[in-house]
């Protein structure tokens, strides 16, 4: 592969150890890609399997224009096409672009965590007694609460629902900074 910069320098990708190509790990796989490593460092015959999941979690590539400093991010849910990100100057507006170059590669199906915490006496810092944190790549509504009951219920459910969609790894409640109830994949 190659193609032009703005610039006009011409980038090359059809050989090993270049110094302007990197690959991008989403923050959210890094712990996957960690137990992979845990994984291939004991024999076993699952090998070609764990290669491939650490392929798939690697797969973006970045790219840094050696001449103008531009850089170019594959974008994964958009077949892989090049998005460009021009250094930065005071007053440039910026560029209308992905918003989720970044994410898990598994985007909508990566495996996050909720946290719920309820306080009996409301925070000074709070608008509420009780809120559901998310740490997924769905959205979820109504997450505030100041009635106990109803919130114990949304925890329950949300918990139920995200383990039936396999989007769900680590789940926590918390009431008045005690953890009553845990549950990990």
């Amino acid at each position: 592969m190659h193609f032009l910069c703005r610039c006009g320098y011409r980038l090359h990708d059809s050989s090993d150890l270049i110094s302007y190509k990197g690959t991008i790990i989403a923050d959210q796989d890094m712990n996957e890609f960690w137990s992979l490593i845990e994984k291939a460092e004991k024999p076993h015959a699952e090998i070609c399997d764990i290669f491939s999941s650490l392929n798939k979690l690697m797969m973006r590539c970045i790219y840094q224009c050696p001449s103008c400093g531009r850089l170019f991010i594959e974008d994964q849910s958009d077949n892989y096409q090049l998005i460009r990100f021009t250094p930065c100057i005071e007053g440039e507006p910026e560029p209308d672009v992905s918003k989720n170059l970044l994410i898990s590669a598994y985007e909508e199906n990566w495996k996050g965590s909720i946290t719920a915490e309820w306080f009996d006496e409301k925070p000074w810092w709070s608008e509420c007694h009780g809120t559901i944190m998310p740490q997924l790549n769905v959205r979820l509504d109504d997450l505030k609460f100041d009635d106990y009951p109803a919130f114990e219920k949304r925890f329950y459910e949300l918990l139920d629902d995200l383990k039936a969609r396999q989007l769900l790894n680590y789940a926590v409640l918390k009431v008045n900074g005690r953890k009553i109830f845990c549950w990990q994949e």
